[in-house]
């Protein structure tokens, strides 16, 4: 069963992720003795959240989406905790993604809380996550998925493609299909709290004997190893597991070149999937920071004016 973790991990990664992701919307700071105290201080066992019976999928084997468009792509983005709807750190790597691959790319923003429950908005956005790629493999034969995730988004997409006992959240929800599975083309990650200093996929001048706040078994994402990639700077206590409470660290992805680098990582993956020579889309004009909505994205600024 899901939550087999104490409560002192549990009550960390929620609170820490809530911190994290809320400075890229310019939330003030919490005192760092106030944070560790509250870290140390939690004695109380963990309850297994309400949507992990809700959405267990023995009780509720139906999909609970409806099928998008059938483009070639689908790129679907998972927000940190309380990002604005409106400036995600992710909206600029989906856009230029689509704009390097004109009408060939459909965005979707996945609708899950993202708020300071983990344990019961991570559930539904695994359940969500999940579903819309079964889904989506069985309405659209010949679309392909690229994945992002931020902060918690990076939590909820990496234990949807893991194996369900050894998921922080959405033990009980159900596993991809086969076929979802391989339409899975590329994975990118940003301040990944299930971070794992030794994986050969990481990118960034992490120290690599450092882990996440609450990292994977080493391993656990083998099957998307050449697939994915994820991103952690040093000083980021989130994908770090650092005290340090600096709020430069975990934003710094809003202004250094990791995102532009996660689109080149994209358009590489779906050039090779598509068996096409490399092109120079990938430098897309990356200062056009207005959303047009016309592929899905929220229109509205990309999350730049979020670092504060």
């Amino acid at each position: 069963m899901i939550l087999r973790r104490s409560s002192r991990a549990l009550l960390g990664i929620v609170v820490v992720l809530a911190l994290g992701a809320g400075l890229s919307a310019c939330a003030s700071l919490p005192d760092p003795d106030e944070m560790r105290e509250s870290l140390t201080d939690v004695t109380e066992t963990p309850t297994v959240p309400d949507a992990a019976e809700k959405l267990d999928v023995d009780a509720l084997p139906e999909p609970i989406v409806d099928p998008l468009e059938c483009k070639p792509y689908l790129v679907i983005t998972a927000r940190g905790t309380n990002e604005p709807s409106d400036k995600q750190l992710l909206h600029r790597v989906a856009k230029n993604i689509a704009k390097a691959r004109p009408d060939e790319v459909l965005t979707y923003d996945l609708d899950y809380p993202a708020d300071t429950d983990v344990a019961e908005g991570g559930t539904l956005g695994v359940r969500l996550l999940i579903d819309t790629l079964n889904v989506q493999a069985d309405a659209c034969p010949d679309q392909r998925f690229v994945l992002l995730g931020y902060s918690q988004g990076a939590l909820v997409v990496g234990d949807a493609l893991i194996d369900e006992t050894i998921r922080l959240v959405g033990g009980t929800v159900g596993a991809l299909s086969d076929e979802a599975e391989e339409r899975v083309v590329a994975v990118v990650f940003y301040g990944n709290p299930r971070f794992f200093g030794q994986e050969p996929y990481n990118a960034g001048d992490y120290d690599p004997s450092l882990n996440g706040i609450l990292p994977r078994p080493l391993g656990s994402l083998d099957a998307y190893a050449d697939r994915m990639v994820d991103f952690c700077v040093s000083h980021d206590f989130v994908c770090q597991s650092s005290m340090d409470l600096d709020e430069r660290g975990h934003v710094a992805y809003f202004k250094n070149d990791m995102r532009q680098e996660g689109v080149d990582f994209v358009l590489d993956r779906l050039d090779a999937a598509d068996d096409r020579p490399g092109s120079d889309d990938g430098d897309a004009d990356s200062d056009d920071d207005g959303g047009d909505g016309a592929d899905g994205t929220d229109s509205g600024t990309d999350g730049d004016d979020g670092a504060g």
